[in-house]
């Protein structure tokens, strides 16, 4: 009977608990499934997505391939111009994208058009997809902007960075800046800093770093000649040095 009874009392608990908590529950199982489902479709997503922008990608390279030393033609430059606009546009916050755009600003220096390049380059740097994609994108842009003589702009994309990799980078292109404005003692400081830190694969930046320095050591000295006033000053000062020391 005590054994029943139990059995009842428990019956009676589960119902309460079930009165309860069970709605609460079945909800929670329910969110459960379709988070795991969902989660499942996004990633089937995101893999679909990458898989569009690497074929997508493979073909924008296959574009590129022309015979050694000649020019893309008109055709591969609108099918060149045609995919990567498609990468931008829909894989946008893909590294493939970034790499697509990087073609097309150099596709714009090569026509000329700097205010094209610098488009490009900067849409770059905005989405910041990859941290090494993203500063080589500020040296060329650097480049841009002292091509359309705009050497402020060019010197705060290619301040210090913390990445070993660029620090060459960036200071020749400081060294560049700063030659153009004509402040040769700040470029040779800059070009030495570049020459110190060179990593494996810019030794070949060495040699050219070398001759920036050696041209600098060279040039000659500007010498601006006095004006009539001061050749009369001049005179003055000479004239009662001399009166004081007879």
């Amino acid at each position: 009977m005590t054994a029943h009874l139990t059995e009842e009392e428990q019956l009676e608990t589960l119902k309460r608990w079930w009165a309860e908590n069970g709605k609460s529950t079945v909800i929670a199982v329910v969110l459960a499934v379709a988070g795991y489902l969902g989660w499942n479709s996004w990633q089937d997503s995101h893999q679909a997505n990458a898989e569009q922008a690497s074929a997508t990608y493979q073909t924008l390279m296959e574009a590129l391939v022309s015979e050694p030393g000649q020019e893309l033609s008109e055709e591969q430059v609108a099918n060149v111009t045609h995919l990567a606009g498609e990468l931008k546009e829909k894989h946008k916050g893909n590294l493939y994208a970034s790499q697509a755009a990087m073609f097309l600003a150099k596709l714009a220096v090569d026509k000329g058009d700097l205010d094209g390049a610098a488009a490009e380059l900067q849409w770059v740097i905005d989405r910041d997809v990859d941290k090494a994609v993203t500063l080589l994108a500020r040296a060329r842009l650097a480049r841009v902007k002292i091509a359309q003589q705009d050497y402020a702009a060019a010197l705060a994309l290619v301040k210090e960075t913390r990445n070993p990799a660029f620090t060459a980078t960036f200071a020749e292109i400081r060294g560049d800046i700063l030659l153009q404005q004509g402040n040769t003692q700040e470029a040779r400081a800059a070009y030495r800093l570049a020459m110190d830190n060179l990593v494996p694969g810019l030794e070949g930046r060495a040699q050219l770093l070398q001759i920036k320095l050696d041209d600098l050591q060279t040039s000659p000295v500007v010498v601006t000649q006095p004006s009539q006033a001061d050749e009369a000053l001049e005179s003055e000062n000479l004239d009662g040095a001399a009166g004081e020391n007879s």
